[in-house]
C-alpha cells in the first residue's frame, strides 16, 4: 500500500509537465498555421497593381476582394466557434488549411473578377473564419485564465506574416508572375500548414472545466458565487461581454485605419514611398513584440490593468500620428503603436475565457472576432471618407484616438460577471 501511494504521488509532476509541454507545442504550432493561412490582409496589397495591370480592372473592384474576405470571415467566425466547441477544433482547422490552399491555387487560374471574389474572398475568408477563432479558443482552454502570453504566441503568426509575406510575395511576382506567387502561397499553406496542424492537440477534459475566481479558490466556505461556463447567449446578456466587444471593435477600427493609410499619409507629409513603406514593417515587428512581451505581463499583474494602460497610451500615440509631419515621428510613433495594438490582441480572448469559462469559448470568441472583422472593415473606410472631405488625415486620427479613450473607460468598467452556480 505505501509503495502504491508513492507511485501515485510521483506520477502527477510528470503528467503535469507533459500537459504543459503539449499546451506550448499547441500554441507554437498554431502560430505556424496562422502564419501560413491568415496573411491575406497583409500580402494581398502587393497583388493589387499586378491584377489591375493584367486585367484592367479598377482599384475599387480589386479592393472588393479584401472586403468580401473580411465579410466572409466575420460571418463564419461565430459559426466556426460554436462548431469547435461541439466537435473539437482540429478538424475545422484542417478544413481551413485545405480551403486556403485551394483558394490560392484556383486564384492562379482566374480569368474574371467574380472568380477572385469566390476563390480569395469567399474560400480564403471561410478559412480565416474557421481557423482563427477555434485556434484561440483551443489555446485559451489549454491555459485557462492565464492565457494571454500563450494567445500572444499563437497570434504572433499573423503579425510575423506582416513582416515576412509582403516582401516574399513581391519577390515571387517580380521573379515569375502573380500566378506563380499564388501557387506557391497555396502550396505552402497545404504542405507546411498541415505539418504545423499535426502538432496541435485538443486540451484534456480537465482544461475545459469551469474555474472559480481567485476569491473563491481553496475556500469551500465561500458562498458559491463563481463563474461557471457561460453559453454565448448568457455571455451576451452581461455588460462584461459588450465592454469586451466594443474594446475589440475600436482596436480593429484604429489598427486597420493605420495600416491602410499611414504610408500614404507619410508620403503626403513629404516622405519617399520606399521610406514610408518601412513604417508598416516597423509596426509588424513591434506588433509581434507586443503580443509576445506585454501579454506575458498581463498574466502576472492582470489583463484588465494592462488592457486599460494599452488603450489610454494608444489614444495618445494616435493623436501624435495625426500630428506627425516628419518621417522620424512616423517611425517612432508607429513602433510604439505596434506594441500597444499587439498587446491588446491576446488579452481580450484571455479575459473572455477567464470571465465566461472555456467550455463555450469558441462561440463566445467567435462572436468577438466577428465584431473585430466588422471594425476592420470600418477603419479604412472612415479614414478615406475623412480624407475626401477634409483633404487630410488629422481628423481621422483624432476620431480613432477618441475611440481608444472610450475603450480605456470600458476597461475600467470591466468586472467579472458573478452568479449563483447551478451546482457546486
Amino acid at each position: 500500500m505505501p509503495e502504491k501511494q508513492l507511485k501515485i504521488e510521483s506520477n502527477p509532476p510528470s503528467d503535469k509537465t507533459k500537459v504543459r509541454l503539449d499546451a506550448w507545442v499547441t500554441a507554437i504550432s498554431s502560430a505556424g498555421v496562422l502564419f501560413l493561412t491568415a496573411h491575406f490582409l497583409y500580402s494581398f496589397g502587393v497583388f493589387v497593381k499586378p491584377l489591375i495591370d493584367n486585367f484592367g480592372w479598377s482599384r475599387a473592384a480589386v479592393s472588393g476582394i479584401a472586403s468580401i474576405r473580411n465579410l466572409t470571415t466575420a460571418l463564419t467566425s461565430p459559426i466556426a466557434g460554436t462548431l469547435s466547441d461541439k466537435y473539437g477544433a482540429r478538424r475545422l482547422i484542417l478544413v481551413g488549411i485545405v480551403l486556403c490552399g485551394l483558394g490560392y491555387l484556383l486564384a492562379s487560374r482566374a480569368t474574371s473578377l467574380w472568380q477572385l471574389y469566390l476563390f480569395l474572398g469567399v474560400l480564403v475568408g471561410i478559412c480565416n473564419g474557421i481557423t482563427f477563432s477555434p485556434i484561440i479558443a483551443t489555446v485559451t482552454r489549454w491555459f485557462g485564465g492565464k492565457s494571454a502570453l500563450a494567445n500572444g504566441v499563437a497570434s504572433s503568426g499573423i503579425s510575423i506574416s506582416q513582416i515576412v509575406l509582403p516582401p516574399v510575395a513581391t519577390f515571387l511576382i517580380a521573379w515569375r508572375s502573380w500566378e506563380i506567387a499564388f501557387i506557391i502561397l497555396g502550396g505552402a499553406a497545404w504542405v507546411l500548414g498541415t505539418l504545423s496542424w499535426s502538432f496541435i492537440k485538443n486540451p484534456p477534459a480537465a482544461a475545459r472545466q469551469p474555474q472559480k475566481p481567485e476569491a473563491a479558490r481553496g475556500k469551500p466556505e465561500v458562498s458559491p458565487l463563481f463563474v461557471k461556463d457561460y453559453t454565448l447567449a448568457e455571455a451576451m446578456g452581461t455588460p462584461t461581454f459588450w465592454f469586451l466587444f466594443f474594446i475589440y471593435v475600436f482596436n480593429a477600427v484604429n489598427f486597420q485605419m493605420v495600416v491602410v493609410h499611414i504610408v500614404v499619409d507619410a508620403v503626403g507629409a513629404g516622405a519617399a514611398a520606399g521610406a514610408a513603406a518601412l513604417i508598416l514593417t516597423i509596426i509588424g515587428i513591434t506588433n509581434t513584440v507586443g503580443r509576445l512581451g506585454i501579454s506575458g505581463l498581463a498574466d502576472r499583474i492582470g489583463g484588465r490593468i494592462v488592457l486599460a494602460l494599452c488603450m489610454i497610451l494608444q489614444a495618445g500615440i494616435l493623436y501624435v500620428l495625426g500630428r506627425a509631419n516628419d518621417l522620424g515621428t512616423f517611425y517612432i510613433a508607429g513602433a510604439v503603436y505596434g506594441i500597444l495594438y499587439g498587446s491588446v490582441q491576446p488579452i481580450v480572448p484571455a479575459l473572455s475565457g477567464d470571465y465566461f469559462g472555456t467550455r463555450n469559448m469558441g462561440a463566445i470568441f467567435g462572436m468577438l472576432n466577428a465584431a473585430y472583422m466588422g471594425g476592420a472593415a470600418l477603419g479604412p473606410l472612415l479614414a478615406g471618407y475623412v480624407f475626401d472631405i477634409t483633404g487630410g488625415y488629422y481628423l481621422a486620427f483624432v476620431i480613432t484616438a477618441s475611440l481608444a479613450a472610450v475603450a480605456f473607460v470600458l476597461c475600467l468598467l470591466l468586472r467579472r460577471p458573478e452568479r449563483k452556480a447551478a451546482s457546486v
